[in-house]
């Protein structure tokens, strides 16, 4: 049997000629916080990503930091997750808008569950895409769980994409795929193309575009220590400094401090917070008042 969708939390650069080579059509990998020891190569990077595209291959994206059960998931969880998801979807990658990132629900929640925890972590990544995107041009959001829990999001308004996870025994999964409400639908492998472990994915034939993306050979990251402008340049006149923190808004963690004077590049303002740019080398390093910013 053929397989054209896999998913991994395995680095697939070496291996992406050989998949073509098999007859893979979309590789679905995975954005996060952070990796852990035992999964060091869960997290997709620029060069992989690019490797993907050049072999002609696309992609699938689905973001997860643990995400197994109801304590993870709550409303700042989900706009520190979506906050973080699209700005490595957009500064660090090079995703295009209108493609997918799913947000991973890997378990099996109640309906109490969804509505306390799941449904309130989806509001926060609906609002963080939201203020991230400033109103122009988004990603789509996703989900992948159970029948249940993507059904109830998507009747909420809170996802357009739907990725049904492997267990048929989930609640609702099985009445989903009867109805034919899925984008995608998961199941085990014993396969393991180019001796890569995966899962096998099917697309909905009723709903072909799951939100998968190319990057094109020519899409390359800043050189490492290059300036590049993507903004226009600021100075912090706070005379004590600035804090900058990890999503637009006071509610968010502090990630660092900016010195009075500093001069630094600001890729967007809204609803009074500036997308900062410390070193000019493309990368979104975190949000800072623009009350605290002028324009040099």
């Amino acid at each position: 049997m053929s397989i054209s969708i896999i998913d991994t939390p395995f680095n697939t650069t070496a291996k992406a000629a050989c998949l073509r080579a098999k007859r893979v059509q979309t590789v679905i990998r995975y954005y996060n916080f952070s990796n852990s020891r035992n999964l060091p190569e869960k997290r997709m990077e620029l060069a992989e990503a690019q490797a993907l595209g050049a072999a002609g291959l696309r992609i699938g994206v689905v973001f997860q930091q643990k995400q197994d059960q109801a304590a993870d998931f709550d409303k700042a969880r989900g706009l520190a997750a979506g906050h973080r998801a699209y700005r490595y979807a957009h500064d660090s990658i090079g995703q295009p808008a209108d493609s997918g990132i799913y947000f991973s629900v890997d378990f099996d929640a109640t309906a109490a569950e969804i509505a306390s925890h799941i449904v309130p972590y989806f509001e926060g990544v609906k609002a963080a895409f939201a203020q991230e995107s400033g109103g122009g041009r988004s990603y789509r959001i996703g989900a992948y769980g159970s029948g249940l829990t993507c059904g109830t999001l998507a009747d909420q308004g809170l996802i357009e994409l739907t990725w049904l996870s492997m267990s048929r025994g989930f609640q609702g999964t099985r009445a989903a795929l009867a109805a034919g409400a899925y984008h995608l639908a998961q199941s085990a492998s014993s396969e393991k193309p180019c001796g890569l472990p995966v899962d096998v994915n099917e697309a909905n034939p009723a709903h072909p575009d799951f939100g998968s993306f190319i990057i094109a050979d020519d899409h390359a990251a800043p050189a490492h220590g290059t300036a590049v402008n993507v903004g226009e340049r600021y100075k912090v006149v706070a005379r004590s400094g600035l804090r900058l923190r990890g999503g637009a808004g006071v509610q968010f963690d502090i990630v660092g401090n900016l010195f009075a004077g500093q001069v630094v590049f600001v890729a967007s303002i809204s609803n009074g917070w500036a997308r900062v740019d410390v070193q000019g080398d493309g990368q979104i390093d975190g949000f800072a008042h623009a009350d605290f910013l002028e324009r040099v």
